[in-house]
């Protein structure tokens, strides 16, 4: 080992790398979590549902905050929300009222779109004492307030407000377990897109051992760059073809024949870092995945079949054997020829039978010789 892998070691074992694992919400699967319109949607509605616990917890948490920032009390009693109300040059997002006492907090809601509404037009539409409004910019990082409506409106950014109702929501003593599950996944949402532009402990960490991480994913490449490698080396010894592009996981199958009983190779615990283990899957695709029932009869007694797993059913594949093996790192640099011996000698006889059973008038002869037991 030189110098450098002896350093890089040294610095891997020695640090505790951080990791920031990101919990999806509902609006990043369906790839609006960067549409204001429904952002602001979802606002509204906890500011004005049924549930008191979530209500009070998003307006306690935007007065108290609009109170820290501009020393204005505002009290609210009889809550009105409202959305998209239009004005002369735009729309206001969501308009906060009491109905009583008239005090008002209008929200321009910006999540990635520049500050180019009218808020001094926004601030005049309500005809009311401007000692009962308040205007919010809600924005993902903080943002100057333009002159003109300086002391009118003032920057929140989404984080914040967030924040601040996390702080006074217990999510246990929610009563409906959907809005449970509803205003957790708003939490998630705002963090993921509030994150983007903030430094978290993983890039802090990146910035302060640029050095040493880069030749950690140079070795990341040589590794994944080698187990590439040696997934075509199993094709070829056994004369198939790979399939796939995951380094997780790799097919091995005759791609000539078009035959849908084939070998996965999954290497996700050794991937991972987990346990030097793989695992040798026997797999069946479309047609040949509904008729598992039918080889299980014929083959439940078969002498490779007995001494095997049964995998699971998903979609268009069955993971119809399994067999999972360790080895040592030792020896990786052997891996293909291992992973070979181990097919020949555990799914040798039932793979042939299966695929003759299967596709009886198709030609095997150019690689079912390499199936033959060597040692």
């Amino acid at each position: 080992m030189n110098l450098s892998l002896q350093e890089l070691q040294t610095f891997i074992t020695q640090k505790e790398i951080p990791t920031v694992k990101q919990q999806l919400g509902f609006l990043e699967i369906i790839n609006k979590s960067h549409n204001e319109t429904i952002n602001s949607n979802v606002y509204a509605h906890f500011l004005s549902c049924n549930i008191n616990q979530i209500k009070h917890a998003f307006l306690y948490a935007l007065i108290e905050l609009i109170e820290e920032k501009t020393k204005k009390k505002l009290t609210f009693i009889s809550l009105q929300v409202t959305t998209e109300v239009a004005t002369a040059t735009g729309r206001i997002d969501i308009i906060v009222q009491d109905i009583v006492s008239l005090n008002t907090i209008l929200i321009e809601n910006k999540i990635y779109h520049s500050l180019n509404n009218d808020l001094e037009e926004y601030w005049g539409f309500l005809k009311i004492n401007e000692a009962k409004k308040v205007g919010v910019l809600l924005t993902l990082n903080p943002h100057p307030i333009p002159n003109k409506v300086e002391g009118k409106f003032v920057n929140i950014t989404h984080w914040e407000w967030i924040s601040a109702v996390k702080e006074k929501l217990d999510i246990t003593r929610v009563p409906d377990n959907a809005y449970k599950l509803y205003v957790t996944d708003f939490f998630n949402t705002i963090e993921n897109i509030s994150t983007t532009y903030k430094m978290n402990e993983s890039a802090k960490f990146f910035f302060n051992y640029a050095s040493q991480v880069n030749k950690a994913y140079d070795t990341l490449v040589q590794g994944h760059s080698f187990l590439t490698s040696q997934y075509q080396l199993i094709a070829e010894k056994l004369g198939l073809q790979t399939y796939g592009s995951d380094i997780n996981w790799r097919n091995i199958w005759d791609e000539e024949n078009v035959i849908d009983t084939y070998f996965t190779i999954d290497a996700q615990d050794l991937i991972s870092g987990k346990q030097p283990k793989y695992k040798i899957i026997l797999e069946l695709m479309r047609e040949d995945k509904n008729r598992v029932e039918e080889l299980t009869t014929v083959f439940k007694n078969h002498p490779q079949y007995v001494d095997k797993e049964r995998g699971h059913t998903q979609g268009v594949y069955c993971h119809f054997l399994v067999k999972e093996y360790e080895i040592s790192l030792n020896n990786l640099n052997q891996f293909a020829d291992i992973v070979v011996q181990n097919i020949k000698n555990d799914f040798n006889k039932i793979f042939i039978d299966i695929v003759e059973y299967l596709y009886h008038k198709k030609d095997i002869n150019k690689w079912k010789h390499n199936f033959i037991k060597t040692y």
